[in-house]
C-alpha cells in the first residue's frame, strides 16, 4: 500500500447520503446540512455522497461539488469523506474527481462506465488512468449490471496502488472476492438484507443505503459483530430485512427518502421521473420501521 493509502481508515459504517431536493428539484441545502449533522452524530465511521442513494447520476458536477463542500463544512470531527462518482467516461470521472479532491475528500467511490460498458482491459485502464491523474484512494462500486467487475478483473485492478477495495452488491461474489482479496485491500458490503452475513464472509464494513436509513442500528450491528455477539447482530439483520425489501423495489432513491422522512428527517423529493411512493407502500414502510423500533 503506497504512501497515504491507509485502508483501515475506511473500515466500518459509511452511510451514502441522500440529497434532499425542493419541489423545483434544487438542493435543499438546510435539509442537507441537517442530515449531515444527524448522520455524523451517530456512531458511523465516515460518510459518502454522490452514489446511487444520493442520486449521483442525476447530479451535475457543480451540484456534487456543493454537496461535498457542505459535508466538509459540517464534518467537525474529520470523519473520512468518500465522494461517489457516477460518470460515463474516463474524462468525465477525472473531471468530477479532481473537483472532489479540491474540497478535500479522502477517497473516491467510482462506478464502472454504464452506458456502453467496457472490456476487462478497458476497465483496467479506466481505473488506472483515474488513479494516475487524481492520486486518491479508490473504491470500486461494483453495481453496474451492464459492466460487472468479476473477481478476476478485481484482482488485476487491485494491483493499482490507489485502488483500496470494492463495494459489492452480490453476496456470493462478495464472499468469493473476500476469500482472494490481498491483505491490503478491502471489500465493503452493499447487500443490504445480509450485511451481517457479509461481515462474516469477510467484508470490512458497509457503504449501504441501510446505514443511511438506520445508522444507529447498523453501527450497533457492526459493533456486535466485532465483539462476537452473534445474537444481537443476527437479530438486527432480521428486523431490518423487511425494510430493505421495501426500498429495493423501484424506484429506489425515492423509497429511501420516504423511509427517512417517516422517521422525522427532512428528505425532500426525488428527481423525476421518480414518483412518490403509493399509500400502500408507505403503510408497509411504517409497519416495518415500527417493528424495527425506528418509529
Amino acid at each position: 500500500m503506497g504512501k497515504g493509502m491507509d485502508v483501515e481508515r475506511f473500515e466500518g459504517m459509511f452511510p451514502p447520503m441522500i440529497v434532499p431536493f425542493n419541489r423545483d428539484e434544487t438542493i435543499d441545502e438546510q435539509a442537507f446540512r441537517d442530515e449531515v449533522r444527524y448522520l455524523l452524530s451517530t456512531d458511523v465511521d465516515g460518510i459518502s455522497s454522490g452514489g446511487s442513494t444520493g442520486e449521483g447520476a442525476l447530479l451535475s458536477d457543480k451540484e456534487l461539488l456543493r454537496c461535498l463542500e457542505m459535508i466538509r463544512e459540517e464534518n467537525r470531527e474529520g470523519k473520512p469523506l468518500v465522494a461517489g462518482i457516477i460518470r460515463n467516461s474516463t474524462r468525465e470521472v477525472i473531471r468530477a474527481a479532481m473537483d472532489a479532491k479540491s474540497v478535500g475528500v479522502d477517497a473516491l467511490l467510482i462506478t464502472p462506465v454504464y452506458y456502453h460498458g467496457a472490456t476487462a482491459d478497458g476497465n483496467y485502464e479506466f481505473f488506472r488512468d483515474i488513479a494516475d491523474r487524481v492520486q486518491l484512494p479508490i473504491i470500486i462500486y461494483n453495481v453496474v449490471p451492464t459492466n460487472i467487475i468479476t473477481p478476476e478483473q478485481f484482482l488485476r485492478i487491485a494491483e493499482i496502488n490507489e485502488v483500496i477495495g470494492i463495494k459489492q452488491v452480490d453476496p456470493v461474489k462478495l464472499a468469493e472476492i473476500a476469500s482472494q482479496c490481498p491483505g491490503n485491500r478491502r471489500v465493503w458490503a452493499a447487500c443490504d438484507q445480509m450485511l451481517y452475513s457479509c461481515y462474516v464472509a469477510g467484508a470490512s464494513g458497509a457503504i449501504s443505503a441501510l446505514v443511511t436509513i438506520a445508522p444507529e442500528l447498523c453501527a450497533k450491528q457492526w459493533k456486535a459483530y466485532r465483539v462476537g455477539d452473534q445474537t444481537t447482530a443476527m437479530h438486527i439483520q432480521k428486523i431490518l430485512s423487511p425494510i430493505v425489501t421495501l426500498y429495493l423495489e423501484r424506484p429506489y432513491p425515492g423509497k429511501v427518502k420516504e423511509l427517512i422522512h417517516l422517521q422525522g428527517r427532512k428528505a425532500g423529493v426525488a428527481r423525476k421521473p421518480t414518483l412518490p411512493s403509493s399509500s400502500e407502500t408507505i403503510a408497509a414502510m411504517q409497519s416495518a420501521l415500527k417493528n424495527a423500533g425506528l418509529l
